[in-house]
């Protein structure tokens, strides 16, 4: 990387904590380097550590960040939250490769303020990364409890849902299911036939609606809805959104509502 761009990337950050800092936003700095304890981790700490780079001393756990939300989430679940909304910018490390995820967190919000969230996100990269939406993905991590009983839920199902093994799911599952359906429908048609499939005011199907119109709103309508990704973590319950830019194909805003010790709206940027 030469000097040019590692001074750009890091006007870009800097360029990105003013702009949320000025939007009633506070800074946050956490240690790139975390100090764990194997009795304190819960079953989605386990689940991580598989993903993460961490090493034992002196009878302690160290690890890199690999994404801030979690990072957040394991600190306020033993400190109250400060703030209510907060933005940070720093390095993580996935599949051992170092990234700058900008970022920003805003705790119990409304719907009002997510959106409100997203606006502001929106507008700093379209001033500074002079980039627009091209086009949006939804989802919803509870609307496979919609498509699936809890007895079709077993592993083989949810793995053909992940791979979109339309065969095997139609073998399985029939081809009049639901879910079969909305497989072989276009991503741009499915959110459409799932509110004729269901009640139309379903909690799911009206979040994803919601998020459908508002973004209808700002003039984006390539919208696709993705029914297959399940929760990496068990927080993950509500909506999700990726946005993939228009001139920038390799690098996507992306984001959603989780629900647990501590209920958030988190949207994330990796330069």
């Amino acid at each position: 990387m030469d000097a040019a761009t590692i001074i750009n990337n890091k006007e870009k950050e800097l360029n990105f904590l003013k702009h949320f800092q000025q939007a009633d936003f506070n800074l946050v700095d956490f240690s790139f380097i975390e100090s764990l304890a194997w009795q304190t981790l819960n079953k989605d700490d386990l689940q991580q550590m598989t993903e993460r780079s961490f090493w034992q001393h002196d009878h302690h756990i160290f690890a890199l960040r690999n994404d801030f939300t979690d990072q957040l989430l394991r600190y306020y679940s033993n400190y109250p939250p400060r703030h209510q909304k907060v933005v940070y910018a720093g390095p993580i490390v996935r599949d051992n490769h170092v990234y700058t995820q900008l970022g920003i967190e805003h705790y119990n919000p409304t719907i009002t303020d997510m959106q409100e969230d997203f606006m502001t996100f929106y507008k700093y990269i379209q001033q500074y990364l002079n980039d627009d939406i091209d086009f949006v993905i939804l989802g919803h991590y509870q609307l496979i409890d919609l498509l699936l009983t809890t007895k079709e839920q077993t592993t083989t199902i949810l793995k053909l849902v992940q791979e979109r093994n339309i065969s095997e799911l139609s073998s399985e599952l029939g081809t009049s299911h639901p879910l079969v359906q909305l497989l072989t429908t276009k991503t741009t048609d499915q959110l459409d036939l799932l509110s004729q499939l269901f009640p139309y005011d379903h909690r799911t199907i009206q979040a994803l609606r919601r998020w459908e119109q508002w973004f209808k709103s700002l003039n984006v309508k390539d919208i696709h809805l993705d029914i297959t990704p399940q929760p990496p973590r068990s927080y993950y319950k509500g909506a999700f959104l990726k946005c993939y830019l228009k001139n920038d194909k390799n690098h996507q805003l992306t984001g959603g509502f989780y629900k647990g010790e501590l209920d958030g709206f988190g949207l994330g940027f990796i330069l």
